[in-house]
């Protein structure tokens, strides 16, 4: 006899948002999405639509059938192969992830109209639609997000170290402080990519190694997003002086305007610039997407640190 593995809290918490984008009308028998409700219902329908997302992927077999009811009505309960095609142990799953859900800010008790102000009936919020157009990678998904950046080739384990704290903090609501680990990322990848170009031009240009690591001994040299824009600033000669150097000319395109500007916003987020509120305050949607360009951001870089290493 086939033995069907449990579904885990993480797969149910994505099928919940995934339930949530859905837009095809192939999981409830009249067709029903939350996107034709504004995104907003009762936990009858997102219960009842989950069930039907269960059967339409095979995720088990199935015991239970879709079925439909009008939208914002029905019972809350939920019994397993019955109504939903899932366990007692997954059942208590789906109530646990939809309450993380609601702590975490994806959704919200209460709904416009003439739904109601409090639970069952709840909507997405702002913060929520963006979770549920990236359902893979975002930061309440964190093993997800950080078997992403664990890909990178050559990462630093301090920069995978000071993310997962600041996934911690993000998930507990704790904004300006995972800000602050994002900017300690920061700091680990730009003083490699100084340390790495340094060692980089001494094997490849001696005489703009010796300009270069004078320029980082100034004492004025002593904030990271200056010893980042230096090293724009001699990157840039180096090519100029070194137009035979196609590995890195190659790499260079990636490093366009709009990404520069993001990288140098990255350096500037150090624990000085971010522990004074006046200077930098997050919002929960802002950081969200610092955390979503940050993987594409260690990608790119450990590129350029990887060069330089394997050609010093």
């Amino acid at each position: 006899m086939q033995t069907v593995t449990e579904l885990s809290n993480l797969e149910i918490r994505n099928l919940i948002l995934e339930t949530l984008a859905y837009k095809d009308d192939d999981i409830d028998t009249e067709g029903k999405t939350f996107e034709m409700y504004m995104y907003q219902g009762s936990q009858s329908d997102l219960f009842r639509l989950l069930n039907g997302l269960i059967i339409k992927k095979e995720i088990k077999p199935q015991k239970a059938e879709i079925y439909g009811e009008a939208w914002g009505c029905g019972s809350r309960l939920l019994y397993e192969n019955s109504n939903i095609n899932l366990t007692m142990n997954e059942i208590k799953k789906v109530y646990q992830e939809f309450n993380n859900l609601v702590v975490q800010g994806v959704i919200a008790p209460g709904a416009y109209g003439s739904y109601g102000p409090d639970l069952p009936f709840f909507h997405v919020t702002d913060y929520g639609m963006e979770c549920i157009r990236q359902i893979d990678i975002l930061p309440y998904d964190q093993d997800g997000y950080l078997t992403r950046l664990k890909q990178t080739n050559g990462i630093n384990d301090w920069v995978v170290f000071y993310v997962t704290e600041g996934l911690r903090c993000f998930n507990a609501n704790c904004i300006n402080s995972s800000i602050i680990n994002i900017g300690l990322s920061g700091e680990i990848i730009a003083e490699e990519l100084t340390t790495s170009f340094l060692d980089f031009l001494k094997n490849k240009d001696l005489a703009l190694f010796n300009v270069y690591e004078t320029e980082l001994k100034n004492p004025n040299m002593n904030k990271i997003s200056l010893k980042y824009s230096k090293y724009l600033e001699y990157q840039k000669k180096y090519l100029k002086n070194n137009r035979q150097d196609v590995g890195l000319l190659a790499l260079k395109p990636k490093m366009d305007n709009s990404s520069s500007e993001i990288y140098a916003t990255f350096t500037r987020l150090t624990r000085n610039s971010i522990s004074h509120p006046n200077d930098i305050i997050m919002d929960r949607i802002k950081a969200l997407m610092f955390f979503l360009s940050f993987v594409d951001y260690c990608e790119i870089q450990y590129q350029f640190i990887n060069y330089y290493k394997i050609n010093s």
